[in-house]
């Protein structure tokens, strides 16, 4: 789901083409800066689809997206299927970093669970026409549970699953079925997930992250100008206040380094370049850059933009052992087991030791409900 990512656009698009996708598809709502028209371009030119989210009275975009997703007939051809955002860019640590390498690896896996990496301004203040993924190279320890959201590519069947924001949902009707047996997911190290999450959760946990075969790179706020950026458009759940300090105080981590997203550097390069020869792609692209950087100029010049900027540079003092936020949230057994349906308790109710699978050495010793981190003689870098 996009509205107004126009500057932002081609790179996304270029980056997930060099890891390996061959359909992308975009809905859009209430576009001002030509995302739309380009996306149409995109369409025409034989490189992705293109739907208008016509979003009904009542409803936030992002459900709407989904309902018209789980219809739409080019999800339901596909082989597998991720959903994600416009900041965030999918980087594959296993092989050459393109998908069908890991997808083999993954045999008879039917999904693969794919944790957040949350990457931070790395102290860029700056408007820049640097690509995404070649300004913002640090970001939170890959410990640090607050983190730990997840995207789940996965083989998708319309009419077992409901398509989800973090990952899809069994329908009831097949809860009591076989079907939930035949579901192996992997995470994302490889190794097989616990089996509460073929129900529920869109977190990791200590148990179950994993970053060996690939990793989600959430650019959540970017500069200080393009934070702005993103205040002018809102947000995609049209949630009041979102973009403030406290919110870039959570996203703005910047504790290690991690380029491992530069290995698609070259590639995702010569596809831009490319899609950049089509007359109507280049104009909407420079226009629509253009555009933002004559808006932001403007704004700068106001009050609101010094407010604003000094309040994200003192929140960048944050210390990440101080950072409040809803995730994670304390799980309560008793609301859980009201929700759950029947094949759900049984799995519950057997031995910890057959449901519950041992943490990767890094990640061991991570309580799931603190601060979030391993004893400093341990690398995360």
């Amino acid at each position: 789901m996009m509205k107004d990512e126009a500057p932002f656009l081609l790179e996304w698009y270029a980056h997930h083409l060099a890891v390996g996708f061959t359909k992308i598809l975009v809905y859009t709502n209430d576009c001002s800066d030509g995302t739309d028209d380009m996306l149409i371009r995109l369409e025409e030119l034989g490189l992705g689809y293109h739907r208008r989210n016509d979003i009904p009275e009542g409803v936030k975009p992002q459900p709407s997206a989904m309902k018209y997703a789980q219809a739409e007939p080019k999800v339901a051809e596909a082989d597998w299927i991720l959903m994600f955002d416009a900041d965030e860019f999918l980087c594959i640590n296993y092989g050459d970093g393109t998908l069908d390498p890991m997808l083999d690896a993954a045999g008879d896996a039917n999904g693969i669970v794919i944790t957040w990496r949350i990457f931070g301004s790395g102290n860029v203040v700056d408007w820049s026409r640097d690509p995404v993924t070649e300004q913002y190279l640090y970001a939170a320890p890959p410990t640090w549970n607050k983190g730990w959201g997840v995207k789940t590519l996965f083989k998708f069947d319309p009419d077992k699953w409901k398509i989800g924001i973090h990952r899809p949902s069994i329908k009831n009707k097949h809860l009591e079925t076989g079907f939930p047996d035949t579901v192996k997911w992997l995470n994302g190290s490889g190794q097989p997930m616990e089996d509460y999450f073929k129900f529920r959760g869109w977190r990791s946990i200590r148990r179950t992250v994993g970053y060996q075969w690939a990793q989600m790179n959430h650019y959540a706020v970017k500069s200080v100008d393009s934070y702005a950026i993103r205040k002018f458009r809102g947000n995609v759940n049209n949630k009041k206040d979102k973009y403030n300090a406290d919110y870039w105080s959570l996203q703005d981590r910047n504790e290690v380094y991690d380029d491992k997203i530069l290995r698609y550097t070259e590639r995702r390069k010569q596809i831009m370049d490319e899609l950049l020869t089509d007359p109507v792609l280049s104009r909407l692209h420079y226009a629509a850059i253009e555009k933002v950087e004559a808006r932001l100029e403007e704004y700068r010049a106001t009050d609101a933009y010094a407010e604003l900027k000094q309040s994200l540079l003192e929140a960048s003092e944050v210390p990440i052992t101080q950072i409040v936020a809803k995730p994670p949230k304390a799980r309560d057994p008793e609301e859980i087991a009201k929700l759950m349906s029947q094949v759900e308790k049984n799995v519950a109710d057997r031995p910890a030791e057959e449901r519950r699978s041992v943490p990767e050495a890094a990640f061991a010793d991570v309580a799931e409900g603190g601060d979030g981190f391993v004893p400093g003689d341990i690398d995360v870098s």
